[in-house]
């Protein structure tokens, strides 16, 4: 019994590890500053073109439909040359709306040493703490930034530094650069508006639903797609840790099936005399199966208490505390295919998430209990009660 009640408690702990981690990857994707929805020009993803400007963001962003909660915020995008006094560096430059993109992205909320820029600041830049120690960086020191502008020719502006904020991940805090939505569009000489507007929602489920209805508002020459669209990572990470999961519990089910037959086997073993007697006074086959089978069901009764007591106290103890903290060996965030993980996994309590493990082991056990019950009730009661 204790042995069926351990797997049930490793499968609604993994289980709660798994729910935990994928639900962080889709629901914070300001780790990385993701959106669950994203809007821009058709064709841009593909050529990146600077030209290819969504304008008057303002307007567009308030008539789209959203659920209350959503954030938005609008970007212009480039990749650039970083230059200081001793290096240079690639970027990616950000240019934004300061309020609204400290809303989206986790790492503007993260500032460690200076501010960030206010909006009428044009020559604010904010970097990553290792762009900062590359470049041997601090605040107040002038940077050119160069980029290829709208109009084919090179564009150069300097900045100074503001701010310098630290990222979960440190390819972001190493490559990104972020300066007024304003002072981009100087220097990209690409106009008023934006290249990419970022959606963030509470419940990543619903991001389906809401680009069809941004999709349909918008109408053609824009292009919506949602974040499993954009970073499929996020879907074969599903996948596989599905995958994962079933075969984690096929495997304990079976053990749980092995454990609960073995147990009836032996009980049904020992006791053929006494249902021998059973037999002889009158009772009827259909008796000694119900008999067997409500055994069994008691058994898998003790089993699921203990499994979801050891189970579920784990997971809530694992939903504040960590159970795994890899943080040591791969840092405090670790980014794969776009999206950015933290190296610290809690688990999720959920009731819900137990019943069906749970619902399992009863079927299971009242499945593998068919055959002694089966076995028995075929038995002569004369045969029964010559049993040794």
């Amino acid at each position: 019994m204790s042995a069926i009640g351990l797997g049930l408690a490793l499968v609604v702990i993994y289980g709660g590890l798994v729910a935990r981690m994928l639900g962080d990857a889709k629901d914070q994707l300001d780790n990385a500053g993701l959106g669950h929805v994203e809007i821009s020009k058709e064709g841009w993803r593909r050529h990146r073109s600077a030209k290819l400007v969504i304008g008057d963001v303002d307007s567009l962003a308030a008539s789209l439909p959203l659920p209350a909660g959503a954030e938005v915020s609008a970007r212009l995008l480039s990749r650039g040359l970083l230059s200081s006094a001793r290096a240079n560096e690639a970027v990616e430059v950000h240019g934004v709306d300061w309020a609204r993109e400290r809303a989206v992205a986790l790492y503007l909320r993260e500032v460690r040493q200076g501010v960030v820029p206010g909006d009428d600041d044009q020559l604010g830049i904010l970097i990553g703490e290792q762009l900062a120690d590359r470049m041997r960086l601090q605040l107040g020191h002038k940077v050119r930034l160069m980029v290829q502008r709208a109009d084919g020719e090179m564009g150069a502006a300097i900045f100074r530094v503001r701010g310098i904020f630290h990222a979960l991940s440190p390819g972001i805090g190493q490559r990104r650069v972020l300066v007024s939505r304003a002072a981009a569009a100087d220097l990209l000489g690409a106009g008023a508006g934006a290249h990419q507007i970022v959606v963030q929602i509470d419940r990543a489920a619903e991001a389906h639903r809401i680009a069809g209805d941004v999709r349909g508002k918008l109408g053609p020459g824009f292009e919506v797609l949602t974040y499993a669209q954009i970073y499929p990572i996020f879907e074969a990470m599903e996948s596989l840790v599905n995958g994962a999961i079933l075969v984690a519990s096929v495997f304990v089910y079976f053990l749980v099936g092995l454990g609960i037959l073995n147990t009836m086997l032996m009980s049904v073993l020992e006791r053929t005399r006494e249902l021998g007697v059973m037999q002889a006074l009158g009772t009827r086959p259909g008796g000694i199966v119900r008999l067997i089978l409500a055994e069994s069901f008691w058994i898998a009764t003790l089993s699921v208490a203990l499994g979801l007591a050891v189970g579920l106290s784990f997971t809530w103890v694992g939903s504040r505390r960590a159970l795994l903290d890899f943080s040591q060996q791969m840092g405090e965030g670790i980014e794969y295919g776009g999206a950015v993980l933290r190296a610290v996994f809690l688990t999720e309590f959920s009731l819900r998430g137990a019943i069906l493990p749970a619902l399992y082991v009863y079927v299971m056990a009242l499945l593998v209990a068919l055959y002694p019950a089966w076995r028995v009730s075929r038995m002569r009661p004369v045969d029964a009660l010559r049993a040794s």
